[in-house]
C-alpha cells in the first residue's frame, strides 16, 4: 500500500513540474520599470516614468479601516494608455495584473477622471526586487485598498 502511495506522490510532482514549467515559459516578463499594455491582441511595452511625473498625494483605506497616506510622484493610468497609443473611449475596463497575477479592474471612467487611479514607483519591498524598483497601482476613495496592486508588470485594456 505504501509502495502505491510513493508512485502516486512521484507521478503528482512531476505532473505539477511539468505544468509550471510550462506555464512560467509562456509568461511574457517586463523589463524592471516598464509595463506590457494588452490591447487587441497586441503588447506594447511601455516605460510610464518617461513621462512627466505629477504629484499623487491622497488617502487609501485598507480592509481593517485603517487609513494610510500616499505621498508619491507618478504618472495617471490613463497618460500611460495614451503614451500606448490607447484613448479614453477605446475600452471598457483595464485590469492591472501584478507579477504574481493579482489583478484589480479600473472601469474607464475611473481611468479618465483626474485624481483617482495612478501608477507610482514602489521601492517598500526593493531588497527582493532587481534593481529596487517596481510599479504599484494606487486608486483613491476606495473604501477597501484591494485595487492597490503592487508589482504591477502588464496592465490588459478590454473593450
Amino acid at each position: 500500500m505504501t509502495k502505491r502511495n510513493l508512485v502516486i506522490t512521484v507521478i503528482l510532482v512531476l505532473a505539477a513540474t511539468l505544468i509550471s514549467v510550462f506555464y512560467l515559459r509562456g509568461r511574457t516578463q517586463s523589463p524592471r520599470g516598464s509595463l506590457n499594455i494588452c490591447y487587441e491582441d497586441k503588447e506594447i511595452s511601455v516605460e510610464p516614468f518617461t513621462l512627466s511625473l505629477s504629484e499623487v498625494k491622497g488617502t487609501v483605506v485598507n480592509g481593517k479601516g485603517e487609513e494610510k497616506e500616499i505621498s508619491a510622484k507618478g504618472v495617471s493610468v490613463m497618460d500611460v494608455l495614451s503614451l500606448a497609443g490607447i484613448e479614453n473611449g477605446d475600452f471598457a475596463y483595464v485590469r492591472a495584473v501584478s507579477s504574481d497575477e493579482y489583478a484589480a479592474e479600473l472601469l474607464a471612467q475611473e481611468v479618465a477622471d483626474d485624481g483617482i487611479a495612478f501608477l507610482i514607483r514602489d521601492s517598500s519591498d526593493g531588497s527582493k526586487k532587481v534593481g529596487g524598483l517596481s510599479i504599484r497601482l494606487v486608486v483613491f476613495g476606495d473604501s477597501n485598498s484591494k485595487r492597490q496592486v503592487k508589482d504591477v508588470v502588464r496592465i490588459e485594456v478590454v473593450k
